[in-house]
């Protein structure tokens, strides 16, 4: 009923999509991907460029016990929502989001050097994501220098 051609043309046609050629089958996964990637950063970057600081409350109560370090802080954190914290420890850093203060509430830029809670793979405080400025740390006598002075006693 069909002829011997349009049979030949059916079973290329066939085997085409069934088995495609390597390099036409490289090709488009390449281009999918290109294409994914495109896609995918712009995306990225306009969620965060246009996504608002959140303004949390602040904490119940927080200050600063001592300036362990140079790049350290001792802090005192109470909060129903985030728990107790008696003396956690806080390390410098560049902030990478904008958000508030949590000591005086003033607005924290992306870039500017913040104070964060330590964290480790095996410890997340309730506290992780929030922030002090820098800028608003008044200078603190260092720990070491307070504990010889009061002869080790402190």
């Amino acid at each position: 009923m069909t002829s011997q051609s349009e049979d030949d043309i059916v079973r290329r046609a066939l085997l085409g999509v069934l088995v495609p050629n390597p390099q036409a089958l490289q090709l488009t996964i390449r281009v999918h991907c290109a294409l994914k990637k495109k896609r995918r950063l712009p995306r990225q970057l306009i969620n965060k460029a246009f996504s608002p600081a959140e303004l949390e409350a602040p904490p119940s109560r927080v200050s600063i016990l001592e300036q362990l370090s140079s790049k350290s802080l001792s802090v005192y954190w109470s909060d129903p929502r985030s728990g107790h914290y008696a003396n956690q420890v806080w390390r410098i850093g560049i902030a990478r989001i904008d958000a508030y203060c949590a000591l005086s509430g003033m607005p924290i830029c992306r870039g500017d050097a913040v104070y964060r809670p330590r964290v480790s793979p095996t410890y997340l405080p309730a506290n992780h994501n929030r922030m002090i400025l820098a800028a608003v740390v008044p200078e603190l006598p260092k720990a070491r220098a307070l504990k010889s002075e009061s002869g080790g006693l402190f």
